[in-house]
This record gives structure tokens, C-alpha cells and sequence, in this order.
């Protein structure tokens, strides 16, 4: 046998690029789609896809009474998580979810009323009058994005609690406040 022969035999054994069929590029997906949907389906089983990571609020709030904040948050309603916590120089932020998951955030800062509310809502909230939990009276802005904010100052601390507009604000205000 030459080596022609040889030659154009190898050749013939060899498909050209351009005559891949739909099958072969469904296998290819197939071996690498299967891992994924594992890694996901995994993910979603043994870690709770829809479960929010809770926090303890504890390290930042004790950082805020380290730097005499008063009065400081209690604990989040029956039925709340807190999500965030975090104490930057200055200001306690501390972030939560309602039973039905809307978002509610705690801002608490020395900074004055409206600067906090100005700094907190972009600048863009409108008074929207007064709401009495228990015996705190706490102001109410309307914010961008339909957001509500109640904010008030006790002691050297100004607090404000943001969220959507169906958070159950007032009921958050009742269970931090002292």
C-alpha cells in the first residue's frame, strides 16, 4: 500500500467540521447542563433557596451603646428576621423582614432629624404627618419608590425606620422602641 493510498484513506475516516450533527451538539449541552441543574437542585434542597440569612443584631448594637447611642433598639417583632446589622463610626444600621418578606431598614445616627431623613431618602421625602405607637409619637415622610419613612429623636439618638409602603412599619416601631 503507498502512502497516497494511506493518506487519502486517513482522510476519509475523519469528518469535516462543518457535518457535526444536532445530536452531537445536544450531547455536548447535555454534559455540561446535567452538573449545573445538580449544583442548582442542590443548592435548593440543602440550603433553602428561599430562606433569608438571618443575623444577630447583638455586635452592632452593643458597638452603638459602647459609643453612648440611647435609646437603643430592642428586638425585632414575633415573626421578623433581621437580614443586616452594622455599625459604621457614628450611625447603627440594621436591616429586616417582615413575615410576608417586604424590607424594613433602621437607621439611628446623632445627625438631626431632617438631615438623617434628607441623607436616608435621596433627599426627596415629604412630611406626611404624625403616628402615635404606644406613647412615641414618631413623624411619617413619604419617600421615593413609594417608600415610608417614621423617624423620631430621643435622647441623643435620632431614629428612622424605612421601608415600602405595606412593611408594617408601626408594628417594627412598637418592638424596638423603648
Amino acid at each position: 500500500m503507498s502512502s497516497v493510498e494511506t493518506e487519502q484513506t486517513e482522510q476519509a475516516a475523519v469528518p469535516a467540521s462543518g457535518s457535526r450533527t444536532p445530536k452531537d451538539m445536544a450531547l455536548s449541552l447535555g454534559v455540561l447542563l446535567v452538573p449545573l441543574l445538580l449544583v442548582v437542585l442542590g443548592y435548593r434542597l440543602f440550603y433553602g433557596w428561599d430562606t433569608a440569612v438571618t443575623v444577630d443584631p447583638a455586635n452592632a448594637i452593643a458597638s452603638a451603646e459602647r459609643a453612648s447611642f440611647a435609646p437603643l433598639p430592642l428586638a425585632a417583632p414575633e415573626g421578623w428576621q433581621t437580614v443586616t446589622a452594622k455599625w459604621e463610626p457614628g450611625v447603627l444600621r440594621i436591616g429586616y423582614l417582615d413575615p410576608d418578606n417586604h424590607g424594613a431598614r433602621l437607621v439611628q445616627s446623632r445627625a438631626a432629624l431632617d438631615t438623617l431623613v434628607k441623607d436616608e431618602l435621596d433627599g426627596k421625602a415629604v412630611a406626611d404627618g404624625e403616628t402615635v405607637v404606644g406613647a412615641v409619637t414618631w413623624q411619617r415622610f413619604r419617600g421615593p419608590d413609594e417608600q415610608t419613612a417614621l423617624a423620631r429623636t430621643a435622647g441623643n439618638t435620632t431614629t428612622l425606620l424605612i421601608g415600602a409602603e405595606n412593611a408594617d412599619l408601626t408594628g417594627l416601631a412598637a418592638a424596638i422602641a423603648r
